[in-house]
């Protein structure tokens, strides 16, 4: 059963896209190029006709997650020339697999460690928001410290993988280089393939979307890890406690929050939009949810003075608490999405 994915109309005041595809991306010239789209001067997907009346789509996320594009027939499609218009691409049905191993896929490894600093961090700070849950683990507070700080950890090792994959996104996806050794092949021609591109640890590439989420949010895992190695020094004063905790704390949530906005912008190809069905909107949404509450628990930080009354246990400890469940649960599905697969026709 194949059901309709609508896109929204883009935001009015956004700017219109001239450009048919990213500047690091290659296409075979005999693809006929029929739409680009995205948020403002953010280019997250591009649909190209193909011989036999299909559509190839490709779209920001799923190329960066090794997934591929999309192969859908152009007369369940509806795409428009005009970037101003609604396009529908058909979203299929796919088997969701809770877990599956792929140890080597870079991919795998960051929702594995993600998971893990995800883990470390609700089993620092249930025990917070509840007291009889630290009582019964006979855990005291600087355990619970050195939980959270070596979930950062986890984090800041995740964040930098997640890097390494934005800046090695042409390691294995060169559809021209392909198409040009079809070519020949057809013709009768030899072609012989470049040798693989050696494995780059650092690049900029700041126009990218891609880029901006896994900068962003590397900057963000490491001034969180100062948040959560002061948290291990006892005898800190009230003033020492806002600058070297809750300051860093709030400068880092910041960071999460824009990197998972950023996350839905890719998604969605737009400011917002609602995709219910797609799981990898799912697991932007649930990282902005966990960003939020570790945003507002770091602004309520700054009044944790004195004796924690019930509006500051809302504001500074439940909100660590839930923000942690919801990174888990977005962490998550960081395996289900890179198993789930498009039917291709």
């Amino acid at each position: 059963m194949v059901e309709l994915l609508s896109m929204p109309n883009p935001d009015p005041n956004s700017k219109t896209i001239t450009k048919e595809r990213p500047s690091h991306l290659s296409f075979p010239v005999a693809w006929e190029h029929v739409a680009s789209d995205g948020a403002g001067r953010y280019i997250t997907r591009v649909i190209h006709r193909l011989p036999g009346d299909v559509l190839h789509v490709w779209t920001s996320r799923r190329h960066r997650k090794r997934r591929g594009g999309r192969i859908v027939k152009a007369t369940e499609a509806v795409v428009s020339e005009d970037p101003s218009m609604t396009h529908s691409i058909p979203m299929r049905h796919a088997t969701f697999r809770y877990w599956g191993w792929a140890m080597q896929r870079l991919t795998w490894w960051i929702g594995v460690i993600f998971i893990l600093g995800s883990i470390c961090f609700v089993l620092g700070t249930v025990p917070m928001a509840y007291e009889g849950v630290a009582k019964l683990l006979g855990w005291s507070g600087h355990v619970l410290n050195s939980i959270c700080f070596t979930g950062s950890v986890f984090f800041t090792i995740g964040s930098y993988l997640l890097l390494l994959e934005a800046v090695n996104i042409d390691l294995d996806l060169r559809l021209e280089m392909r198409a040009r050794k079809l070519e020949h092949f057809l013709e009768g021609e030899k072609f012989e393939i470049p040798g693989r591109k050696p494995l780059r640890f650092w690049g900029w590439a700041w126009g990218r979307i891609d880029y901006q989420i896994a900068i962003v949010q590397l900057t963000g895992a490491l001034i969180f890890n100062i948040n959560t190695g002061m948290a291990l020094v006892s005898g800190l004063d009230w003033i020492q406690t806002d600058a070297w905790v809750w300051t860093p704390s709030t400068l880092a949530s910041i960071c999460f929050v824009t990197a998972a906005y950023l996350g839905i912008v890719e998604v969605c190809h737009r400011w917002w939009a609602w995709q219910p069905r797609d799981v990898s909107w799912w697991i932007n949404l649930f990282g902005l949810l966990g960003a939020l509450g570790f945003l507002i628990s770091s602004i309520f930080g700054f009044f944790a003075q004195g004796p924690i009354l019930l509006p500051q246990w809302l504001g500074n400890i439940f909100a660590l608490m839930m923000g942690s469940w919801f990174f888990l649960i977005g962490t998550y599905l960081l395996i289900p999405e890179m198993f789930l697969e498009d039917e291709q026709l």
